[in-house]
């Protein structure tokens, strides 16, 4: 049988008074055949105290013991306390003897390394870890011991087959002599932070490093700009940090870039919105933004591009097509104003242009379906009208290899009506700066005409020179 130590106290005061009252009788027996009273008084005196004594001690053992019981009480009340705070925290907690020795160990740290509290107190790091890792984990324990003070680390841990970095305090646990009796360890996972960190780093990088001006601004100031705008501008980044960015607008855009900025504060993101800026040497440059703004912080994000070469380029561009549109005209008027037909085809051998003249010779108004080398609509011959004219020597072909022809007369014979036109060809290559033939011209004069006029006047002469010599004869037969 199991007795506590308040009952075996009990007990003993029991047993104590019995042999204090049984003594006490067996002496006052004695004392009574003696006839000195005053040694009965004397000891009946000592058994009293004696009893006293006993009964006094017995009520402080109970009271000290009743004391003990409600610290103990109290302590493993503190003690569930504690364990239960640091069971519901986050952070990995820890106390390890100076050996290594694990004294406690909340459920955080237990679900690190997947084991039960009962597997990690009283054995050490290197009873689970392996060897690399606990001797790095009790390096950074001793230098605690040494130090004697709280230290810092980082500590990298696989959870779950994930590697997580941990940032571990660790610090001394003295006893009432002030000597190091174990270290403690609180451990926060900063994974996430970390990571969100090396975005951060990563980010930074990007916007300083990025080709493209970068810009967070208030309503009206410059909150952070990359060096990209910097440059851009000639400013440095304390003069664009310390004004408004107005101040550096062109004057006559300020009001619309104003207008611009109303809009982003409703939600309106700003797409290619353009306008002057005035650089630091004083020039113009134009500006193009992308923006949005956070509607809850008023802030706003930009990407700001130059386009000043771009709109420079597309005026000169534009400039340069209204002139070779006011030179086409030029061309166009004087191509319908020339008899003769006219054709320009490129190299592939397609009529990409053809004036009136040429349009009503071959009978169509679209260029593309006329020939170069008339072959769709006549059959060229020799001025003689029986021999076909070899194809690689029409004024097209030989423009092609870059020669020029100068009025090669043959005839065009109209493959449906059969109608013969008596023509003069001519061929021009066109160069281009690297002397490449990028395109041939094809003049054609109708002769046709003045070829039956010139026949008509032959015939006119010879009909006249026969009636002249008829006439001399008659009169030289006369005489």
């Amino acid at each position: 049988m199991t007795f506590s130590i308040e009952r075996k106290i009990f007990i003993g005061y029991i047993i104590n008074l019995i042999v204090i009252i049984t003594l006490g009788l067996i002496y006052w027996e004695h004392l009574r055949l003696s006839t000195n009273t005053l040694w009965h008084w004397v000891s009946l005196a000592l058994i009293v105290l004696s009893i006293g004594m006993l009964t006094t001690v017995f009520f402080i053992l109970k009271a000290q013991l009743k004391a003990n019981t409600q610290s103990g009480e109290e302590l493993q009340k503190n003690q569930k306390l504690l364990q239960s705070i640091i069971d519901n925290t986050t952070n990995a907690i820890s106390v390890k003897k100076i050996n290594g020795e694990n004294l406690l160990v909340n459920k955080r740290y237990q679900s690190l390394f997947e084991t039960k509290e009962a597997d990690l107190i009283g054995k050490t790091n290197a009873d689970f870890l392996p060897k690399e890792v606990a001797e790095r984990y009790r390096s950074a324990d001793l230098d605690v011991v040494k130090t004697g003070t709280d230290i810092q680390v980082e500590e990298s841990i696989d959870v779950s087959g994930e590697a997580h970095t941990f940032l571990s305090v660790k610090f001394p646990l003295r006893d009432t002599s002030n000597r190091i009796y174990a270290i403690g360890t609180i451990s926060t996972d900063i994974t996430e932070r970390k990571n969100i960190s090396e975005s951060l780093k990563a980010s930074d990088a990007f916007f300083n490093m990025s080709i493209d001006s970068l810009v967070i601004a208030s309503e009206d100031t410059f909150v952070k700009i990359n060096p990209s705008l910097s440059k851009l501008l000639g400013y440095s980044n304390e003069e664009l940090l310390s004004q408004p960015f107005t101040t550096f607008i062109f004057p006559e855009d300020v009001a619309k870039t104003e207008e611009e900025i109303k809009k982003l504060k409703k939600g309106i993101n700003l797409v290619n919105f353009k306008n002057r800026w005035v650089c630091k040497d004083a020039s113009i440059k134009w500006l193009s933004w992308n923006a949005t703004a956070d509607k809850t912080t008023g802030t706003l994000y930009a990407i700001v591009t130059d386009i000043t070469e771009k709109l420079k380029l597309e005026e000169e561009k534009e400039n340069t097509l209204n002139a070779l549109y006011e030179s086409q005209q030029k061309l166009n008027m004087i191509l319908e104003n020339i008899t003769d037909g006219v054709l320009v085809a490129n190299t592939n051998k397609e009529v990409v242009l053809a004036n009136d003249a040429a349009n009503f010779l071959f009978e169509t108004e679209d260029d593309s379906k006329i020939s170069i080398n008339f072959s769709d609509h006549f059959k060229v011959l020799f001025p003689d009208g029986k021999k076909t004219f070899p194809v690689q020597d029409l004024p097209a072909e030989r423009a092609l290899d870059g020669e020029i022809t100068d009025n090669l007369d043959v005839l065009l014979k109209d493959l449906s009506t059969k109608k013969m036109r008596r023509v003069l060809l001519s061929g021009r290559p066109i160069i281009d700066h690297e002397n490449n033939v990028v395109a041939v011209v094809v003049t054609i004069k109708d002769i046709s005409r003045y070829k039956k006029l010139e026949e008509e006047l032959e015939q006119k002469d010879r009909d006249a020179r026969q009636l002249i010599g008829f006439k001399s004869t008659k009169q030289s037969t006369k005489k």
